[in-house]
């Protein structure tokens, strides 16, 4: 039997903060949809675990490598352009807010984006879906956007007519669509919401389509609040953010007749794009990518090559990407030992063949240096989704344990796959590198986090997310390994939609 389906993302939401909050009635509603359902406590997400590509691979079920968004910050080299989606205000303002606004409304959820989202492919197989301030929404119908009248009035903000996504598609004072029976979904806008895109807007569109009965057989809602507030305060702090999305859930499920009358025909999943790691309170965690590699010939931030330069850096938060004109073996390797050089550094990651390698990723750190590679099955070991892989050095590179053929990654987990998502991707940089727990990377104009938190990287802090189950006309398990690509053949599955990927493939 197939049923609705009610995706919630909360950005941000990490397992060591959610999960306890849970098991103490801090989160009552998660918590009655846990004894009613599964909590999942580890689930994977994608790397770089940061929300422009995090919210992709949940949506499409796919890795940067297929999804084509890849990170925050990357250089589109087919447009000679920096693709930029991050939070930091003087690059925005560098770029142009017009730009921005422009690239996120219609480039990221256009040519940007290559693979289909779950809107597509629930409403190519008749079944309406519903988007609720979700940031990736690209669906198969047009949408007349409305920019708010502040907006309208900066110069250089473009005119765009037009977006396309699912039939019900709300984007805070953006878009605004109404339910098949004509009913516009209420939602808090202007500035002190963030144009109708913060958490209050998202509760209020969900507690009135569910008083409404107008839910569509698949609904995405997004509440981002938790994000901003980590980022300032950390995690632990920020928890009566998340208090507040529970308390708004619950306003729902009570709009609609009670949670178990919610929960007969639709099943309610809820998850985060990422998580968060602390970074201490000392200016000395800030590694200045600038200055770290001013022996190198840089590009300007956020612009395209000039011949002269060397490198272009991409800084992704705890992660960045370099990518390098004239990618020598030489090079790469002097870049990485550049890197290396400074203790906050975690790992440096190339793919192999830039040195000199045939297939496969290396990934040099302080600890050592490990190579691997997903051709020539089957190979030495097999990751958790049976996924066979070849590799040779170091393990602590990886934080990596094998017993027998069985591969095990603790510090950074499910890396191997990971890695290969982001580099097998054509706009990849050469190099990606990350930074150790408590650091992050800055560049001029930017601001890291100091005394915050925050992710991008691949150790677990930055890279699990809870999962919550409940509800649907028949009770489903989720994987022990479980992973953010999971999510929507999960979702699909629960709607009978078929897909090409099924919950815990492996994806080599």
């Amino acid at each position: 039997m197939t049923s609705k389906v009610l995706l919630v993302v909360i950005d941000a939401a990490t397992p060591h903060v959610v999960c306890p909050a849970i098991q103490t009635g801090r989160l009552p509603v998660m918590h009655r949809l846990a004894e009613r359902g599964v909590l999942h406590t580890r689930s994977v997400t994608m790397f770089p675990s940061i929300t422009p590509a995090a919210t992709s691979t949940i949506i499409t079920g796919a890795y940067p490598a297929e999804h084509g968004i890849a990170g925050a910050a990357w250089f589109d080299a087919a447009r000679q352009e920096v693709a930029y989606y991050g939070d930091d205000f003087w690059i925005i303002l560098r770029e142009g807010f017009g730009h921005f606004i422009n690239d996120f409304l219609l480039r990221l959820n256009g040519d940007r984006l290559r693979a289909p989202t779950m809107f597509e492919m629930i409403e190519r197989a008749g079944r309406p879906a519903a988007c609720l301030n979700y940031l990736v929404f690209k669906g198969n119908f047009a949408h007349e956007v409305n920019l708010p009248g502040l907006i309208a009035a900066l110069p250089g903000v473009p005119f765009t007519e037009t977006v396309a996504g699912p039939s019900m598609l709300c984007l805070g004072d953006f878009v605004g669509t109404r339910t098949p029976h004509g009913h516009k979904p209420e939602e808090q806008g202007g500035v002190l919401h963030r144009f109708g895109m913060d958490d209050a807007s998202t509760g209020a569109m969900l507690k009135d389509l569910a008083e409404k009965k107008a839910l569509p057989d698949f609904t995405v809602a997004y509440f981002a609040d938790n994000d901003y507030i980590s980022h300032k305060v950390g995690p632990v702090a920020a928890l009566p953010v998340i208090e507040q999305v529970d308390r708004m859930l619950g306003e729902a499920f009570e709009a609609a007749g009670g949670m178990d009358l919610f929960l007969r025909d639709t099943a309610v999943i809820i998850t985060s794009d990422h998580g968060h790691c602390d970074i201490l309170n000392d200016p000395a965690v800030v590694i200045r990518l600038d200055l770290l590699l001013e022996g190198f010939r840089q590009a300007d931030l956020g612009r395209a090559w000039n011949p002269k330069d060397e490198i272009l850096i991409c800084p992704n938060m705890r992660a960045t990407q370099i990518y390098v004109q004239d990618p020598r073996p030489e090079l790469i390797e002097r870049i990485a030992t550049s890197m290396l050089v400074d203790r906050r550094v975690d790992q440096v990651i190339w793919r192999s063949r830039l040195t000199g390698g045939s297939t496969g990723y290396t990934v040099a750190t302080r600890r050592g240096r490990l190579e691997f590679t997903h051709e020539g099955a089957p190979g030495n070991a097999v990751d958790d989704h049976g996924s066979p892989w070849q590799w040779s050095g170091d393990g602590d590179a990886l934080g990596l344990e094998q017993d027998g053929r069985d591969l095990r990654f603790v510090d950074y987990p499910n890396a191997f796959e990971r890695i290969a998502g982001v580099l097998d991707l054509d706009q990849s940089g050469e190099i990606w590198v990350t930074a150790k727990p408590g650091c992050e990377f800055e560049v001029p104009g930017g601001k890291a986090h100091v005394g915050g938190a925050s992710h991008g990287a691949l150790h677990a802090l930055d890279s699990v997310s809870p999962v919550i189950m409940a509800g649907g006309a028949a009770p489903r398990r989720l994987p022990a390994a479980m992973r953010s690509v999971d999510i929507a053949p999960l979702c699909m599955e629960i709607l009978g939609i078929p897909m090409r990927y099924r919950v815990g493939d492996g994806r080599k």
